[in-house]
């Protein structure tokens, strides 16, 4: 998971094996209610599903407009430069 800045917006990039690449905006994490049980669905923040961004098993900031994401591509591990969603 990383954080940025866009369009002076504050966000989170997070990738996982069950949801892939979610851009998560940070309105209202301030006030937003616990998840304390198991949740069918979704549940708390917003987030968009970047579609582009497949088979990510690790990211990290590069700069202020890039991540570094590697790629699991059937077993062939790839190093990419993309620019934040």
């Amino acid at each position: 998971m990383i954080v940025y800045q866009k369009g002076g917006k504050d966000y989170l990039l997070m990738c996982n094996s069950s949801r892939g690449m979610m851009k998560i905006t940070t309105e209202g994490a301030d006030s937003a209610e616990p998840i304390t049980d198991k949740v069918n669905g979704t549940k708390g923040l917003t987030y968009d599903t970047i579609d582009a961004l497949k088979d990510v098993v690790q990211l990290d900031k590069l700069d202020k407009g890039h991540a570094l994401v590697l790629r699991d591509n059937q077993g062939t591990l790839k190093l990419e430069t993309v620019a934040l969603p």
